[in-house]
């Protein structure tokens, strides 16, 4: 775990690891790489512990990346029903109704989750996101950037200030950005076809199609990428 982990979220895994009872479910519940185990970990553990916030958070945040947004946003509210002032629970929120297109509703989870923690940096990095897709270029570089500043190695943020940059027509410092973001995480998908992007916008065809290409080659169902191959008459 990263020393740039945030406090409550330490404090939260610390809670639910800490008995030695159901420690298999605790364990699949919050760190299980695939959403499927961690979906099921996290059923049972709430079978078994029915007010467990940590556990309904991370239940949602699997439910989310099922594509099940209607359920995320039902365990993260759940979540902050039992904890009013569980931050992570309201970030956590705040990126389901990002994926679900309700950006006022997500920026205003996140701000409460900067509210009860002033220091929280994914909150600050998921409210850029919501503010970038709503169109608010300005608020989404700054939000991002605040998120750098808490934490000089995070490299969604990076990427995502790129793309905010890139959106606000910002080319050199969309590129500037989102170079750093892979010298942080080389092997991002997300970061490739960012680049990918800005080379296309720098009407560098060729530069282009090699980064979509990369960042299939990491998740093949990227479909910005497939559909950026598209625009430029390459194949995958």
């Amino acid at each position: 775990m990263s020393r740039h982990t945030s406090t409550p979220l330490l404090a939260a895994l610390a809670a639910v690891l800490a008995g030695p009872a159901h420690s298999d479910d605790a364990r699949d519940c919050v760190q299980a790489k695939d959403r499927e185990t961690s979906i099921r970990a996290c059923t049972e553990l709430l079978r078994q512990q029915p007010m467990n916030v940590v556990a309904y958070n991370h239940r949602g945040n699997g439910y989310r990346a099922a594509g099940n947004y209607d359920l995320a946003i039902a365990d993260h509210t759940k979540a902050i029903e039992l904890d009013p002032r569980f931050a992570l629970a309201y970030n956590s929120r705040c990126a389901d109704f990002t994926s679900k297109g309700d950006y006022d509703a997500a920026i205003a989870d996140c701000s409460k989750a900067i509210e009860l923690h002033p220091k929280y940096a994914a909150a600050y990095f998921n409210r850029g996101i919501a503010s970038g897709r709503k169109g608010d270029f300005d608020r989404a570089i700054a939000d991002h950037g605040r998120s750098i500043s808490l934490n000089p190695r995070y490299a969604k943020a990076y990427n995502g200030r790129a793309w905010a940059y890139l959106k606000a027509g910002d080319k050199v410092q969309a590129m500037a950005d989102v170079q750093r973001a892979l010298e942080l995480a080389a092997d991002d998908a997300a970061a490739l076809d960012t680049r990918a992007h800005i080379f296309e916008a720098m009407k560098k065809r060729n530069e282009a199609i090699s980064d979509f290409r990369q960042a299939l080659l990491k998740d093949p169902s990227l479909q910005s990428s497939l559909d950026g191959l598209k625009r430029l008459g390459a194949k995958p």
